[in-house]
């Protein structure tokens, strides 16, 4: 139960993360760009601090942490395409 509550709750910080940085680098370019920069830099931000947090199992907080962005990422690029679509001001 622990093992579930531990990725619910890398799952939701890294969907709260990502929303917030995408936002930002939208203003920089299109929806699908921010998205793809946001689930890269995050995934490159997080899985080193993954890495350095976890001292008995890093490659298990580092798989958990790729894990949490790859199901966040259709969901970031489907709001860019809605998004896109619309001709919104933002992600």
């Amino acid at each position: 139960m622990t093992l579930f509550l531990i990725a619910l709750a890398a799952l939701s910080w890294t969907g709260l993360s990502l929303a917030v940085l995408a936002m930002v680098l939208r203003r920089v370019g299109t929806a699908r760009q921010a998205a793809w920069r946001a689930v890269g830099i995050g995934l490159v931000v997080n899985s080193l601090s993954a890495w350095y947090a976890a001292p008995g199992e890093p490659v298990a907080a580092v798989i958990l942490i790729i894990l949490c962005h790859l199901l966040l990422l259709p969901a970031l690029l489907l709001a860019a395409r809605r998004e896109e679509q619309r001709g919104g001001p933002g992600l």
